[in-house]
This record gives structure tokens, C-alpha cells and sequence, in this order.
């Protein structure tokens, strides 16, 4: 059984924890193991923390959207902001990995099966993180 939710949200760092604890919700309902839904949290927040921030300037009255679109064992969240995005397609990481920011594309396309930056039909930029939950154990 697959199943949407979607939420607006303002651009306020004060929000990041409404979608992490929105997915946590999600996977207590399925046959996962926490790691995996950790990691794909982890992934939200950064993709959340760059849409308001980067994206949105942080302006409160400019919210982001989450939308969680889940089909067991999969997940994907989207993120939606109203900022100019960047030029995903030559995009490199830093050889400063123990710099304090800039590490979160990095982290996403680690702790996902699939990252994609895109734009919206409207023209919001938006973020793609999909992710197969693991049944495993969560002693691995």
C-alpha cells in the first residue's frame, strides 16, 4: 500500500525536526531496521537545513515543502524551496572534509539509494532522496 503526506513548513531552523519525526512515525509502521531509517532522517534534515537556508534565506513567511510518498519497503522525500537552486551537474565536493558545513550532498548521496536535484514544474527547486529501507537487524 503506497501513501503521501505533505507538509509545509517555515523556513525556520526551529521546523527540522518536524519531518525527521514525521518519517520516524512513518517507520514505526514498517518492517525496517532503525539504521536505515536513521540514515535516511539524517538525509531529510540536511536536505530540509539547505532548503531553508540556501534555498529560502531562511525567510519564515517562505515555506519549504516535505512530501513523503511511501511504498514499503521504499521511501522518497521531496523538498521543495523557492531559492535559485546551484549547478548540481558540476558540483564537486570539498577536499576540506573536516571543514564545520558543506558536507550535506555528501551525506545524502551516502545514506541514499538515489539524490536528485531537480526543478518542479513551478519552478521551485527541489530535492529527490529515495531510499529501500532494510528489513535487517538492526545488531548488524
Amino acid at each position: 500500500m503506497s501513501s503521501r503526506i505533505i507538509l509545509k513548513l517555515p523556513s525556520q531552523m526551529d521546523y527540522l525536526g518536524v519531518p525527521d519525526a514525521v518519517l520516524m512515525e512513518i517507520g514505526s509502521d514498517l518492517d525496517c531496521c532503525k539504521r536505515s531509517l536513521e540514515e535516511l532522517g539524517t538525509s531529510v534534515i540536511e536536505a530540509c537545513t539547505n532548503a531553508m537556508e540556501h534555498g529560502n534565506q531562511l525567510a519564515e513567511e517562505t515555506p519549504i515543502e516535505v512530501i513523503f510518498d511511501v511504498d514499503d519497503p521504499t521511501i522518497t522525500i521531496t523538498v521543495l524551496d523557492r531559492g535559485p537552486g546551484f549547478d548540481f551537474n558540476a558540483w564537486q565536493p570539498s577536499n576540506e572534509l573536516m571543514r564545520e558545513r558543506g558536507r550535506g550532498i555528501m551525506i545524502m548521496r551516502e545514506f541514499c539509494d538515489s539524490v536528485e536535484f531537480l526543478r518542479h514544474e513551478d519552478g521551485r527547486f527541489m530535492i529527490v532522496l529515495v531510499k529501500k529501507l532494510d528489513p535487517g537487524d538492526d545488531n548488524d
